[in-house]
């Protein structure tokens, strides 16, 4: 069926045109002017912006669910609690865990992604469990593991699902990993680092290519003794060869840091992630106590989730939706740009930007429609309009 989408805003890669999209069987396969161009269904879009669907590449539940559940139909439930904020891709991410969990998990999520009938599960995401226990952060010290033979393969070669893994590449083993995942066209980030630039540097050499929630983490400028040192933080912002995820709700990173990262990467290298947990798209109000997954006590609160004493951050909250809204209205981004970092940048690192990720014809259909203030009017994934509100 050919479908046009007519009186919209298009955003294209770097600007904002009024023109029409037309699309047939899940693929965009005309862009003009015309808004007759014959088709067999109209779409009038009043006017607001006809953008790229968000992909979502570091994201650990949302709507209530976990993406480490026992069931495909909680991945599912997670999936479409960040399909309303505009999400159409995701990567489900599993949190540092035994080996044999993590397979379990994965096995899951691929159970999952066989059954989606409108989000795109693109894989697995790993954030550990190789991990530094010195930048544990939320992660379960319990659970890091050194990447040792054993389970480096254990992981990486279980599923061809697994599209991106987080990782510590100071850690004895860590190199390795990062030329064994690369060889198997596995993302490689360095994830809760303590690594020094030099190693960070050197990293780029075996396989790293991507830095996990830059300056959440990850050791950065610090002094040692009188002198200054710096770490994965400015090796990310300074070294090109490196992508660079970021949270951006405005509590992980201040506008400033956010504006210090665009303008180091700029939106082809910089790109937004959720890393939301199970409580991510619910709506709880200001003040809500919760109980996380771990068995943590912990508060909604200012946009964030916070550990129950209020001592420090517990997790996000964040949608992607809002995080645009903030880059725009708040850090003074282009719409363009921000729908770069939320889209077509992310896409592309995991090896989907020939398809995915951009109004452009021979693309896949999955859209956005949303207004002036970024919110969500309508999801079309493969070319179907998504029902999500029921």
């Amino acid at each position: 069926m050919l479908i046009r989408y007519y009186n919209a805003r298009v955003i294209r890669e770097n600007k904002t045109e009024d023109l029409c999209v037309l699309t047939k069987d899940g693929t965009i396969v005309e862009i003009c002017a015309r808004s007759d161009a014959p088709a067999d269904e109209t779409v009038d879009c009043g006017g607001n912006y006809l953008a790229p669907g968000f992909a979502d590449l570091h994201v650990h539940g949302g709507g209530g669910f976990s993406a480490m559940g026992n069931t495909p139909a909680e991945i599912l439930g997670m999936c479409r609690a960040h399909l309303k904020h505009g999400v159409t891709s995701i990567l489900p991410t599993a949190l540092a865990a035994p080996v044999e969990r993590l397979q379990r998990a994965v096995d899951v999520i691929s159970a999952a992604k066989e059954q989606s009938k409108d989000c795109n599960i693109l894989g697995v995401h790993l954030e550990g469990p190789f991990l530094s226990p010195k930048k544990a952060g939320a992660q379960k010290p319990e659970n890091l593991l050194l990447p040792t033979e054993e389970n480096i393969l254990g992981l990486l070669d279980y599923s061809k699902e697994i599209r991106l893994i987080g990782a510590a590449p100071e850690l004895p083993g860590g190199m390795r990993l990062g030329e064994e995942a690369a060889k198997r066209g596995i993302v490689a980030s360095v994830a809760h680092s303590d690594a020094d630039f030099s190693v960070a540097e050197e990293a780029l050499f075996h396989g790293y290519s991507d830095i996990t929630h830059i300056f959440s983490a990850s050791s950065a400028m610090h002094k040692e003794g009188v002198f200054r040192q710096v770490g994965v933080a400015e090796a990310g912002l300074a070294l090109d060869g490196y992508t660079a995820q970021f949270i951006g709700d405005l509590r992980h990173l201040p506008r400033g840091a956010i504006k210090l990262i665009l303008k180091a990467k700029g939106a082809d290298k910089a790109y937004l992630i959720t890393d939301g947990l199970e409580f991510a798209g619910c709506g709880l109000p200001n003040g809500t106590e919760v109980i996380q997954e771990n068995g943590q006590a912990a508060v909604i609160e200012d946009g964030v989730m916070k550990l129950a004493d209020r001592s420090c951050l517990a997790g996000s909250i964040a949608t992607m939706d809002g995080m645009v809204k903030n880059l725009v209205e708040i850090c003074g981004v282009s719409l363009p740009d921000a729908v770069r970092c939320a889209s077509t940048t992310p896409l592309r690192v995991i090896g989907y930007g020939d398809r995915k990720g951009k109004t452009q014809p021979g693309y896949d259909a999955d859209m956005i429609l949303f207004d002036d203030q970024i919110r969500i009017h309508r999801v079309i994934v493969s070319g179907k309009t998504v029902n999500f509100r029921t």
